[in-house]
């Protein structure tokens, strides 16, 4: 007897996490199947649905965070030198905290 392997997609309107994006990132997304997200704010890797920042709406789109990266404000200049380092990325996050780099991947398989 062989093993079946049941497939099942969610619903889209069962994810509960949220992420909010803007007109350029969800059209990145959209476009390219990924795109990146820098944020103050920490978010574990996992499936999200997809908000749009501009007009409060909930998209008809799921992301995946697939990586997530951090440094702190210090540790940048340090690395790559104060020339190579956008001071608007910081201006929300307190200083000697780190700022959150993200990878993101549409989710086509997991959802309807």
């Amino acid at each position: 007897m062989s093993a079946a392997i049941l497939k099942f997609k969610l619903e889209i309107e069962r994810i509960g996490n949220v992420l909010e994006l803007d007109d350029f990132k969800i059209k990145e997304a959209s476009d390219n199947g990924k795109s990146t997200f820098i944020s103050s704010k920490f978010l574990n890797k996992g499936v999200y649905r997809v908000r749009n920042s501009g007009n409060g709406h909930l998209e008809n789109l799921v992301i995946n965070i697939d990586k997530i990266a951090a440094v702190t404000y210090d540790g940048l200049i340090k690395e790559l030198g104060e020339d190579c380092v956008d001071k608007h990325l910081w201006k929300d996050v307190p200083d000697g905290e780190p700022i959150f780099f993200y990878s993101l991947k549409l989710e086509k398989d997991f959802v309807r």
